[in-house]
């Protein structure tokens, strides 16, 4: 059904040196998802009153430090998989276009960034991250189509006519058998699945937050992407051959994690809304300042 659209990973080459300097529909693609909700967030942060330029300057350092992250987890879990030695040196590591990149990974070393950052500039923490749930959800149901243009992020073997055909030479090893595996052999397109899940969750949550703005306490929509993100990574996981598993198990490291965030999701909920139990230290600061006397009205 999509095998019209497959086309050359390169979109255009630099002429720069022997070789020139190739540009990757992937990047482009990457680019505008991020291009994209950039966009929304802004509006929506400027509907927040909060601070547009401020959200900027964070935007880059997290970004930066997201891919950065997102490396690094694809690299450790290559590594964890066995194929350690592809990797001779930092260059090898930390050279994106030469390999793929984990965006749990990703969002974890971003949520980090951005964490520092906005306690460094004394912002609200709650509104950007109300903002950057929902633009996360676009960026990436846009930046999935690269991986098709790649022939990669596919599933299993399927009869499903929305399957799609992947040339050999982009095959894992375990569909590499032409004779168990023919060249017509149609996978699961698990990035359509994944791009789908993401842009169906984007526009539900642009509902609601255009809805329910001035009624919920910020970070309810930030509860929320990670709930619909977290779970529908742990259920695309299933589809994702390529991961390293746990033993023997069909559980994968990024279905762990993906797992964590929907659950973490489900705390931040209970936080905002104060259904999470206290802890000791909470009890006794809210009985200090109980039982603190207010100081007496000396009569003038």
């Amino acid at each position: 059904m999509l095998d019209f659209l497959k086309t050359d990973p390169i979109a255009f080459t630099i002429p720069i040196g022997e070789n020139g300097f190739p540009i990757f529909w992937y990047g482009i693609l990457v680019t505008i998802g991020i291009a994209i909700g950039a966009w929304w967030a802004v509006r929506e942060i400027a509907r927040r009153n909060q601070d547009v330029d401020e959200f900027y300057n964070g935007l880059i350092l997290v970004v930066f430090v997201g891919y950065l992250f997102a490396r690094l987890t694809y690299v450790l879990l290559d590594v964890i998989d066995g194929n350690s030695g592809q990797y001779s040196g930092i260059i090898d590591v930390l050279n994106i276009r030469s390999g793929g990149v984990n965006i749990l990974g990703g969002f974890v070393g971003a949520f980090l960034a951005a964490i520092i950052f906005m306690r460094w500039r004394r912002l609200n923490f709650w509104h950007y991250a109300d903002v950057a749930g929902p633009a996360l959800l676009i960026a990436q149901a846009v930046g999935r189509w690269g991986n098709f243009i790649n022939q990669e992020l596919y599933g299993p073997p399927t009869q499903l006519p929305w399957g799609i055909t992947i040339d050999p030479r982009f095959r894992l090893p375990q569909f590499a058998d032409l004779s168990v595996y023919p060249v017509e052999t149609r996978f699961h397109p698990t990035f359509l699945y994944e791009s789908l899940w993401l842009l169906l969750g984007f526009i539900i949550l642009l509902v609601l937050n255009a809805r329910y703005r001035d009624q919920w306490r910020p970070g309810t929509l930030f509860g929320l992407f990670l709930i619909w993100w977290g779970g529908g990574r742990t259920w695309i996981e299933f589809f994702r051959p390529d991961q390293p598993t746990i033993g023997g198990s069909v559980i994968t490291y990024s279905m762990i994690t993906a797992l964590l965030i929907a659950l973490a999701g489900v705390v931040v909920l209970m936080q905002r809304y104060g259904k999470l139990p206290e802890t000791g230290a909470a009890v006794r600061r809210r009985r200090r300042r109980t039982l603190k006397p207010k100081p007496r009205r000396t009569e003038q």
